[in-house]
C-alpha cells in the first residue's frame, strides 16, 4: 500500500482562471431621457443709487419647480467699491431663504471711473411653482455717482410636477 503524504498548507497552490475585463463607459443623460425635466434660463437687471440693487425674473410657472444650478453676475458700481456680494432669494418648500454667494472683486477694467464686477457661481437651489426668484448684489456703502447696476443670469432646469 502506498502512503500519501499530505501537502502542508504553505506549499499548496491555487489555480486562478482569468476573469473577463469590462470597460466602464460614461453615459450622458439628456433631457429626452427624463421628459419631465426641461432646461431653464432667465435673466434680469436692476439699478440703484444705494448700496443694494435687486431684480426679479418672471415668476416660476404654476406646476413647475425650478432647480437653479448656475448663477452668473455682472455689475457696475462707483469707482471706490472693490467688492460686490451677490445674493439670490427663493421660496422652496414654502420657506423664503436668501443665500449670500461668494463675493466678487472689482476687475479693474473700468477704473478710475467705475467698478466692474463679473463672476459665475454654481449652486443647487430650488424655487417653488408660482413664486419669484430675487437676484441681487450689494456693496459697502452707497453708489451715488455711477449707481449700482447688476445683471443676473440664472440657469438650471425645471421639473413639471404631477
Amino acid at each position: 500500500m502506498a502512503r500519501h503524504r499530505p501537502i502542508p498548507a504553505r506549499q499548496s497552490s491555487t489555480l486562478i482562471s482569468p476573469r473577463a475585463v469590462h470597460a466602464v463607459v460614461a453615459t450622458i443623460i439628456r433631457d429626452q431621457d427624463n421628459p419631465a425635466r426641461h432646461p431653464f434660463t432667465t435673466t434680469c437687471t436692476g439699478a440703484s443709487t444705494t448700496q443694494v440693487s435687486t431684480c426679479n425674473p418672471p415668476a416660476i410657472p404654476a406646476g413647475q419647480e425650478v432647480v437653479i444650478e448656475t448663477i452668473s453676475f455682472t455689475g457696475f458700481g462707483d469707482s471706490d467699491k472693490s467688492v460686490l456680494v451677490p445674493t439670490i432669494s427663493t421660496i422652496a418648500a414654502g420657506f423664503f431663504q436668501t443665500y449670500f454667494l461668494t463675493p466678487i472683486s472689482d476687475t479693474g477694467a473700468f477704473q478710475p471711473t467705475n467698478a466692474d464686477f463679473s463672476g459665475v457661481q454654481s449652486a443647487r437651489l430650488y424655487a417653488d411653482p408660482g413664486t419669484l426668484i430675487e437676484c441681487g448684489g450689494f456693496t459697502r456703502g452707497q453708489n451715488p455717482s455711477v449707481g449700482l447696476t447688476i445683471e443676473c443670469k440664472i440657469s438650471g432646469y425645471f421639473v413639471t410636477l404631477p
